[in-house]
């Protein structure tokens, strides 16, 4: 791809059409090769071809196999099919169904062309976007719906109940784990891509709560909110793609979970839809009355009907808003601090901590910044290894942040420095925290870059105990390097700490390899049933905020016992007698469950993988 830049059309076009349907994010923005050089760069919507001059080094090291340093690294292209040369079956017809819609939805809101289809049938997994690159697009949904009220989706679900036609809700489209993806062509199916339900209906100043349409994506969520004098603060990885509805069905985590909560702690009330009518719960600040019952569709994931609209709780803008870099001599040093901050009455609104591998990418990721940077960089690094005794190898990169009013932000930072200090820190100054914030949701971009050139990455995440988390830090990265470095593939893993509480932390491990001789999915299917065996062996859970899908299905019943799931199941059935709300998703069937027939994500079978 050539570093030249895009520009959208300037009338007005749905966000499913300006998003890479065979990759991540802006297709104004990717990584390229510059000529004759081979150096990478990446291309955005405001700044062509800026070099990252040690990127295309750091892959040749990681990911070339002993003994073979000194063979010329070449980046074989291996390019995603057009989409014009990819075959997709034609949609379902059900005249019934689809002049009941026409008498109330605008002809604009109904959608069944080729890129509508495809765009509305995986998320961004590694699995989905190989998928979707070789032209492998089955069970891609018959119609998008494009709703803008809470009404049209009451009436498009008393529709699909009646006539039995499967619906699925659509908001950022960035899940991983297969939560977005019919599963079946059965049954007439429908995408309901909410991004058009994008305003924030209200804001209460006194009581600092907002209502809010489900189908807003993060920054248009901030722009309208910032308009109010208040910020909800969730900040998670795909916060540029991705909505307030996918937030509270997948139980997201943002960046500033520390200080603010995760997407549950946030949420008042919702208005959810179902087959059997639209479900709402009274504001409030706390209620005893009974079950708490918004968590019965939080993190539901469709299964259980459409969340339309949300009241949130916001927060006044953040009068400071301050970010620092750090780096501590090694992971345990910076696992140690972390643990007497959470420990302590102060807490940043951020603690990220990066290993050492991870922090190596993050080194190699950045653009260069002159002459005089680079030498003082230089200095810095004699000075910690020559006078402070710091191993470059295993420096870890932490990045901490601090928000609220301004006496407050310089108590908590006084105190934290003097924790960091004590566990051996070395301060980086807010250079790195402005980086991080201008970079924060660059990293995915990488992925497309790998997948272009005969590698892919992939991640995993969970929550571990402290107790747990170096044990399991270790053992998943020398398990997973080994287990392909025997078969001769080169492997690279690291890992993050993104989200902290007073019992344990989320860790987040990113992990990539060179493709196989047949391109097919076995290493990455390994590599899945993998990590996630070893997070259990350390009593970490299913995931922290990707959520289940139907790809982590087969240990659902290792993470929930039997009698949850039925439980489960029994409300699905009462709520949902049709199983129309986005099928075979969240818990096995019944059949699954007792071997009777293979999961939909087959981790048993790796020889011979499906795609």
């Amino acid at each position: 791809m050539s570093g030249e830049k895009k520009e959208y059309p300037k009338e007005h076009i749905d966000l499913y059409q300006q998003i890479k349907w065979n990759g991540w994010g802006d297709s104004r923005k990717f990584l390229h090769q510059l000529k004759p050089s081979g150096t990478i760069a990446m291309t955005t919507a405001d700044v062509s071809s800026v070099p990252l001059p040690s990127l295309r080094g750091f892959i040749k090291k990681e990911l070339t196999l002993p003994g073979e340093e000194d063979k010329p690294f070449v980046l074989e292209e291996t390019p995603s099919l057009q989409v014009e040369n990819i075959h997709v079956d034609p949609p379902k017809q059900y005249p019934e169904f689809v002049r009941e819609l026409k008498a109330f939805f605008l002809p604009d809101q109904l959608k069944d062309d080729k890129l509508a289809r495809i765009t509305h049938t995986f998320g961004k997994s590694l699995r989905d976007l190989i998928r979707v690159r070789i032209g492998q697009v089955k069970n891609a949904p018959d119609l998008i719906v494009l709703p803008h009220s809470h009404e049209e989706v009451e009436r498009l679900v008393q529709l699909a109940h009646k006539y039995n036609v499967v619906i699925i809700p659509m908001g950022g489209g960035s899940n991983i784990v297969g939560a977005i993806e019919p599963v079946s062509n059965e049954r007439f199916t429908v995408s309901i891509d909410m991004r058009r339900m994008n305003k924030v209906l209200w804001v209460d100043r006194r009581e600092m709560t907002a209502c809010i349409q489900v189908g807003i994506m993060g920054p248009e969520l901030e722009k309208q909110l910032h308009k109010q004098g208040v910020s909800l603060g969730h900040d998670p990885d795909s916060f540029e793609f991705s909505t307030l509805g996918g937030w509270l069905a997948t139980c997201s985590s943002g960046h500033q979970s520390d200080k603010y909560g995760d997407i549950e702690d946030m949420a008042v009330s919702f208005r959810t839809v179902t087959p059997t009518g639209t479900l709402e719960l009274r504001n409030g600040a706390r209620s005893g009355a009974g079950i708490n019952y918004k968590h019965i569709i939080l993190g539901s994931e469709g299964t259980l009907g459409i969340i339309t609209e949300a009241v949130m709780k916001v927060h006044a803008v953040p009068q400071a808003a301050e970010y620092y870099g750090f780096l501590f001599p090694t992971f345990a040093h910076a696992v140690s601090a972390l643990q007497q901050i959470r420990s302590s009455e102060v807490i940043p609104t951020m603690i990220r901590v990066y290993d050492p591998e991870e922090t190596q990418l993050s080194f190699a990721w950045k653009p260069s910044k002159g002459a005089v940077s680079e030498f003082t960089s230089a200095m810095v690094k004699k000075y910690l290894h020559y006078i402070r005794s710091f191993d470059f190898k295993s420096v870890c990169l932490s990045i901490i942040g601090f928000e609220g009013p301004k006496k407050v932000v310089d108590f908590h930072r006084t105190s934290v420095f003097d924790i960091l200090s004590k566990n051996a820190a070395f301060g980086l100054g807010s250079a790195p925290g402005k980086t991080w914030a201008e970079k924060r949701y660059d990293l995915p971009y990488i992925r497309d870059f790998l997948l272009d050139h005969n590698m892919w990455v992939d991640v995993a995440e969970t929550t571990v105990s402290y107790a747990n988390l170096q044990t399991l830090w270790k053992d998943a990265k020398q398990t997973f390097v080994k287990h392909f470095k025997d078969q001769g593939i080169p492997a690279w893993i690291c890992a993050h700490i993104s989200h902290t509480y007073s019992n344990g932390v989320c860790l987040y491990f990113i992990f990539a390899s060179k493709q196989n001789e047949n391109k097919d999915m076995a290493q990455y299917i390994e590599a899945k049933k993998l990590m996630t065996d070893i997070i259990f062996k350390y009593g970490g859970s299913l995931s922290h905020h990707h959520g289940v899908g139907y790809e982590h299905v087969p240990w659902m019943t290792r993470y929930a016992t039997r009698g949850w799931i039925n439980v489960y199941r029994s409300l699905k059935e009462t709520i949902d007698p049709k199983d129309i709300c986005n099928p075979r998703k969240l818990i096995p069937t019944i059949k699954e469950e007792n071997n009777k027939e293979p999961f939909l994500f087959d981790v048993v079978n790796v020889k011979y993988p499906k795609l």
